[in-house]
């Protein structure tokens, strides 16, 4: 039985998801109504539709019947692409950047030069690689310290890929990165970004998969001389929405970083999207943007998120920062209002990651 069909049957249309959605707001009285309409083809007509849900999976938590519109809207999404609806025209950026992070430009397997097996690797993920390298080598580094024979991978999860509806390129990208841990002998990867988690969750990756945060709080953070005390508004990555123990490890390092975390009426497993999610800003900037602007004005302190392209899209808005500053950036004072990288910026910053790994291992 489809999500579409389930809505149909079930949505009892009580207006609770209404209220704190965007999307569903702009385009029907209630979710049924939505899926009655799809289910006519209306999707055809509309394909934009569809690709301007963020995927949050709110509707879910939200629901009395916990039906999950962002689920119909993939359903839809990979429907589209079997008949060549979709992706859009929009949606070139997306898959160019998925090319260029699955490319030897950035994607790289390297195991630890100072140990003689690999046990476990680190995944950063190719957002944060595109936010800050000498982020993720310090991050990368310390693990290493901690937990010799960790090797790295880098390369993308095939989210993006994912989000546009293209489930056998998907599968593609994430039997490629099975195939990475094989043969360097691992079993253990440790993830810093919550979306990657969320991806390769999904797709039933055959490896044990480790939020990178759950793992610093076991093994301990590097000695700092604590600064004064700040309070930050912390956002949630939707993609963390089924992840308890890892939003738990986040605030628990900041508390051990001395800082505190004022929390916002949308958090932990009511979060909200920051407005990237589900390739929205792609086929529909207004929603994105209000989607945004909406968060960005529920934070009454600065931001700080684990997700590196929500700190990015709230930098354009915010002064704004991703936990590993905290713990790894001396600079992270001045760094918090410097403003998003742009796409050239960002392929930079991976390529040159790739080639001062590599560097290091001659």
């Amino acid at each position: 039985m489809t999500e579409m069909d389930k809505i149909i049957d079930a949505c009892i249309e009580c207006g609770i998801c209404m209220e704190d959605c965007g999307f569903l707001s702009k385009y029907c009285e209630s979710p049924k109504e939505l899926a009655e309409k799809f289910s006519s083809g209306y999707f055809r007509e509309k394909p934009m539709i569809p690709y301007s849900c963020s995927l949050c999976d709110l509707c879910e938590v939200l629901c009395p019947e916990e039906l999950n519109i962002g689920k119909m809207c993939m359903e839809l999404r990979e429907k589209m692409v079997k008949e060549g609806l979709g992706p859009l025209r929009s949606h070139k950026l997306v898959e160019s950047d998925q090319e260029f992070v699955l490319s030897d430009s950035f994607s790289s397997a390297i195991s630890d030069p100072a140990a003689k097996e690999c046990n476990r690797v680190f995944f950063p993920g190719c957002n944060l690689a595109g936010y800050s390298p000498a982020l993720v080598i310090e991050t990368y580094d310390y693990i290493c310290s901690k937990l010799p024979g960790t090797g790295i991978i880098l390369g993308c999860c095939g989210a993006p890929t994912q989000e546009l509806g293209n489930q056998s390129k998907f599968t593609e990208v994430t039997k490629r990165i099975e195939a990475k841990m094989e043969d360097m002998g691992c079993t253990e990867m440790i993830l810093a970004c919550p979306h990657c988690i969320h991806s390769l969750k999904s797709a039933g990756a055959g490896f044990n998969i480790r939020s990178l945060y759950e793992v610093l709080v076991e093994t301990g953070l590097p000695q700092k001389t604590k600064g004064d005390q700040q309070v930050f508004s912390l956002h949630d990555s939707c993609k963390a929405r089924w992840e308890p123990a890892l939003q738990e490890s986040v605030r628990t390092l900041i508390s051990l970083l001395g800082h505190r975390v004022e929390e916002m009426e949308y958090s932990k497993d009511k979060t909200i999207c920051c407005g990237l999610g589900g390739a929205v800003p792609f086929v529909n900037i207004g929603m994105a943007n209000s989607i945004t602007t909406r968060r960005v004005e529920e934070a009454r302190h600065d931001l700080i998120t684990y997700c590196a392209s929500c700190r990015e899209v709230f930098a354009r808005k915010k002064p704004s920062l991703h936990v590993l500053d905290l713990i790894f950036n001396n600079n992270w004072t001045e760094d918090r209002i410097k403003p998003p990288n742009n796409m050239s910026t960002k392929r930079q910053n991976q390529s040159t990651l790739k080639l001062r790994l590599e560097e290091r291992r001659k």
